[in-house]
């Protein structure tokens, strides 16, 4: 297994850039509390990022200011660099190049981000074809292809299948297969694992990391649970109100955390301590609390 990479923040290899990104939501010209408050991070390729936080926090907000993805009420300020290209401003057809192939999402509840009335392998198929030329008899084995790369078993049955047929845990895969299916540079996981039971989420967590590892892809990983990031995330950024208040290796943040928030959260599971001891306890990266 490959070593954990090295956090690049400030420096000129940063695959993702985020630079006081600001983001306020407008109704009937009234502006209010901004939902992002000049957010600045960076992730370098191949490495895990984890963005932890309460709801409400600006979590999704800031992935989908990522993706574009935000509505039209959302005015939006600073900069969002994928290698060196600013997202922000980019019109909507270079967006469509951009989501899938370079940046792509992986949904809260896998059940809901997928068409109820298609089959899972149109679904894939959907994303390959929107960047990639490819003939039928490629095209279906390319979705199998992938399927059988997220560990499912069956992936002919799986890519023939509608999604009421399948288990969380098989949904959860598939939206997985769905994201890499274009082998983007960065996977934005927003809560993934959310509606879940322990084990599943543990193979869920296991498979997102070798696949990290086999495949190249960047994941940011978002969730409200610290749990998650143990054995998973490089460095860790802690969100509160809109704003980074701390970030640093996970080991550090999680057994020397200098934001009283940040502490708030982490007394309500004490054995993250111990546990990120025993994952990054030669990895001292450095730890800030903003």
């Amino acid at each position: 297994m490959l070593p954990p990479p090295s956090p690049t923040q400030g420096t000129d290899s940063a695959l993702l850039r985020v630079a006081r990104l600001r983001v306020t939501y407008v109704d009937g010209g009234q502006s209010y509390s901004p939902a992002l408050r000049h957010v600045d991070l960076t992730i370098a390729a191949r490495e895990v990022v984890g963005i932890l936080g309460e709801s409400g926090c600006g979590k999704s907000t800031l992935a989908r200011a990522i993706l574009g993805l935000l509505p039209r009420n959302a005015r939006v300020e600073g900069s969002v660099q994928l290698r060196g290209v600013n997202l922000i401003g980019l019109p909507e057809p270079g967006l469509r190049c951009i989501r899938g192939a370079k940046i792509s999402l992986i949904h809260q509840e896998p059940g809901l981000s997928l068409s109820p009335v298609m089959r899972i392998g149109q679904q894939i198929a959907e994303v390959i074809r929107a960047h990639r030329r490819l003939g039928r008899n490629e095209l279906r084995n390319e979705v199998e292809r992938m399927l059988s790369e997220v560990r499912l078993s069956d992936p002919r049955r799986i890519s023939h299948s509608y999604p009421h047929q399948l288990s969380g845990g098989e949904l959860s895969r598939v939206v997985i297969a769905q994201a890499l299916a274009c082998r983007p540079d960065l996977v934005i996981a927003d809560e993934p694992t959310r509606s879940l039971d322990v084990r599943v989420q543990a193979e869920i967590l296991d498979l997102l990391r070798e696949l990290n590892h086999e495949v190249g892809t960047a994941i940011l990983f978002i969730t409200h649970n610290p749990t998650l990031f143990l054995r998973f995330a490089d460095r860790v950024v802690v969100m509160s109100d809109g704003e980074v208040v701390e970030e640093g290796s996970l080991s550090l943040v999680f057994r020397q955390p200098r934001h009283p928030y940040t502490q708030s959260l982490l007394r309500l599971v004490p054995n993250a301590f111990a546990g990120a001891a025993s994952w990054q306890k030669d990895t001292e990266l450095g730890c800030t609390a903003l």
